[in-house]
């Protein structure tokens, strides 16, 4: 990945501030997702990057296959919040998917509310539309690092941090290998040795 010159890089005001607990959907693989991102942050050559907060009963690092799975999290959320500052995501999807009525009137309340941010809207769907285009107008960018910091939940002790490496095409093969299982496209497969530990949990352990 290509990086600024701190010195040489264009002002950015927004650098330095974050937002918390933003909110991800969109489609993949023929599935809607719906996700929330713990962290958003431009760091100081105004990348984007995403942070995943992990809290750890014990003050020990998580297994691989553990770590995998949070890999996996966090490059799934890339891929919709990319798609919805990219116009991927349309309103006439959301409108669909989630069965929604865009003909529905808004209450008082909400109209003056909207007022008050200088927009004019009178229906659902005004919402959704004006959503979707203040998403892509926004000049928001594609997410450009990922990072997953682990925290023991004793004290705040910070584990470690790992940094992900994302490549579309793997992620999406994993994506599509996860949920054809749930579409009932394959039988369900067996975890590896290392792994076997969490099949005490299981209710169906003893079989």
């Amino acid at each position: 990945m290509l990086q600024e010159d701190p010195q040489t890089a264009p002002k950015r005001p927004w650098l330095g501030g974050g937002i918390r607990e933003f909110p991800v959907l969109g489609e993949l693989d023929g599935i809607f997702m719906v996700g929330v991102i713990d962290e958003l942050g431009y760091s100081s050559i105004g990348e984007l990057e995403l942070r995943e907060l992990k809290t750890r009963a014990t003050p020990t690092l998580p297994r691989l296959a553990q770590r995998r799975t949070h890999e996996l999290q966090v490059c799934v959320y890339k891929l919709l919040f990319d798609g919805m500052v990219s116009g991927v995501l349309q309103s006439e999807y959301l409108i669909q998917i989630l069965n929604l009525r865009p003909e529905q009137e808004l209450g008082p309340q909400v109209k003056e509310n909207a007022l008050q941010c200088g927009l004019t809207v009178s229906t659902l769907k005004d919402i959704i539309e004006l959503t979707c285009l203040n998403l892509i107008f926004s000049e928001l960018p594609r997410i450009d690092r990922l990072k997953l910091e682990y925290c023991y939940q004793g004290d705040g002790t910070l584990l470690g941090c790992d940094m992900v490496n994302f490549k579309e095409e793997s992620v999406m093969e994993q994506v599509t290998f996860y949920l054809s299982f749930w579409k009932g496209q394959r039988e369900i497969q067996g975890v590896d040795i290392e792994d076997a530990w969490k099949c005490r949990m299981c209710d169906y352990s003893n079989i």
